[in-house]
């Protein structure tokens, strides 16, 4: 088997976990700071006689605080032990049987490097003896010696503990230059390694490199695994509107690379991943941290986006505001089903009145606002239109109008971006009345309002524009921000399909009360008498 892990990989996986620092382990278990560091660096091992393991394994089973952290090792006791029924034993087992077996897998890996070391010493001397006897000798040129650092890594889970790894480091270390980080994503990974507890841990390291400078391009294989597509979808949403996130797809449905992955941090490290036996399924991969060796495997990936693949993304900067409008009214206007996901009630439901009135509200130029006000009475044309034949389901969050009841400030879509606006209390009252309206006027328009955040989807500050067949806008503004931080749109046709997968599936795990337009205008008209109890 490959599901091997080395005592220190495993120690430092299960103090990431469980969110423990070296220096509170140490402290714990009454020993120098500097020891935990070796055990975790794979400097020393810790003694069979002492008593480390089992104290270890007594203080972390008593930092797992929630559920997710017990789903997190039981992943990891699975992939690295064998047993038919986990729930029978305690955390505490869980922990200690983990660090016994890694302690087991270093051990044997130290015995073979001594056996290597010693082969390697009797090579050396039969050479000198080659030498001795006038042998030719093949002397190589132009090469790099690569480091006891760089590796062959076997099992999925060293596999993905040596990605955490990388991005741990990029995640301590600002970058304005060579600061990019590549992932491909080719084949049918074992859903032990992109887990959605792997998935979740990932995503927040992704979010903490991003946040030091750092930007992240995949390059993915697209096909008509629709699942496929959807579980990455899923898993780069909650990132996808930082902006420094590019997706690059293969110009041709056929291209790809079978049976390997990479997984490239610019001047920290590269691991190369392939199938180790007859199957197609990757489970080993070469990790190296040698400069020379990262470059190469950068220059390669870099000459595969820009020969073979094109970008999924189109990114819309501020001073593309009007290309952005034409694009997203042009594609709105088109026939079809339309799914929005929404984090206000503002998006294109207001009457041109009152989007006026609110418009003139906000610090834009009167240019500015003329624009927007064109731009929103077209898009508004074209929704009345579409809704007449086509579908309309839209998402929104109780949270948004609970925020607008307190700071009464809505965020307003313009030509420029998001704006705040400031409502008085009839402002308010009118607002809620036109939504109201707008949903019991309109047979094809259904909305769902979601009363807390799920797995699926968050209250993030992210808007989504999906129509059918044709394309995907998203625009992000954080919770109540003064413009629009990143506006994008995607038409590549499988990933659209796949969005529209995604957020159907979204839809039909609402509950059915939650989508009744009687039981929304219901609770919408509650607001309302309140606000005329206070005005």
């Amino acid at each position: 088997m490959f599901n091997k892990m080395t005592f220190g990989k495993c120690l430092k996986l299960l103090l990431a976990t469980l969110n423990v620092p070296m220096s509170h382990l140490a402290k714990a278990i009454n020993v120098d700071n500097s020891l935990v560091s070796r055990w975790v660096h794979e400097k020393r091992l810790p003694s069979y006689v002492a008593s480390y393991i089992d104290n270890i394994a007594e203080y972390l089973s008593r930092k797992i605080l929630n559920t997710y952290q017990i789903k997190l090792l039981d992943e990891l006791y699975l992939d690295l032990i064998e047993h038919d029924n986990i729930r029978e034993i305690t955390n505490r087992e869980k922990i200690r049987a983990l660090l016994y077996n890694s302690l087991n897998y270093s051990i044997e890996c130290k015995k073979k490097e001594k056996t290597s070391t010693d082969i390697s010493k009797s090579k050396s001397q039969i050479a000198v003896s080659a030498n001795m006897m006038d042998i030719p000798q093949t002397n190589i040129t132009n090469s790099v010696d690569l480091s006891s650092n760089d590796k062959i890594i076997y099992g999925i889970s060293n596999i993905f503990s040596t990605v955490i790894t990388m991005l741990e480091k990029a995640s301590k270390h600002k970058r304005r230059d060579n600061n990019i980080i590549y992932f491909t994503l080719c084949n049918y990974l074992d859903n032990s390694f992109f887990s959605d507890n792997r998935i979740l841990y990932i995503q927040k390291l992704l979010q903490k490199v991003i946040e030091n400078g750092w930007k992240v391009y995949f390059l993915i294989r697209l096909d008509n695994n629709i699942e496929r597509i959807l579980r990455f979808i899923h898993f780069i949403l909650p990132i996808g509107g930082s902006g420094s996130i590019n997706v690059y797809y293969f110009n041709k449905y056929d291209i790809f690379m079978p049976g390997k992955e990479m997984y490239i941090v610019s001047g920290i490290g590269t691991l190369s991943c392939y199938p180790a036996g007859q199957s197609m399924v990757i489970n080993c991969g070469f990790y190296l941290k040698n400069k020379s060796a990262i470059d190469i495997f950068t220059n390669y990936i870099n000459l595969l986006i820009q020969t073979n693949a094109y970008s999924a993304i189109t990114y819309y900067t501020k001073d593309k505001s009007e290309e952005y409008h034409h694009s997203l009214l042009e594609i709105t206007g088109k026939p079809g089903s339309q799914f929005d996901y929404n984090s206000n009630f503002s998006m294109y439901y207001l009457p041109e009145k009152l989007y006026r009135k609110f418009l003139w509200k906000t610090k834009l130029s009167h240019q500015e606002k003329l624009l927007s006000l064109q731009y929103y009475k077209k898009q508004w044309s074209a929704i009345v239109a579409n809704l007449e034949n086509h579908q309309y389901n839209s998402i929104y969050f109780s949270e948004t109008l609970e925020l607008l009841m307190n700071n009464q400030i809505l965020c307003l879509s313009t030509y420029s971006g998001f704006e705040k606006v400031k409502l008085g209390v009839q402002d308010m009252i009118d607002y809620l009345e036109h939504v109201i309206h707008f949903i019991m006027t309109y047979d094809n328009f259904q909305v769902a309002v979601i009363f807390q955040d799920t797995n699926l989807v968050k209250n993030n500050g992210y808007s989504y524009i999906i129509k059918e067949r044709r394309a995907v806008y998203f625009n992000s503004h954080g919770s109540f921000e003064s413009t629009a931080e990143v506006r994008l749109s995607i038409e590549e046709p499988m990933t659209v399909k796949a969005f529209s997968e995604y957020f159907n599936m979204v839809w039909e795990k609402i509950s059915p009360i939650n989508k009744d337009k009687d039981e929304i205008v219901t609770w919408l008209q509650s607001y309302i008498t309140m606000l005329y109890k206070n005005n």
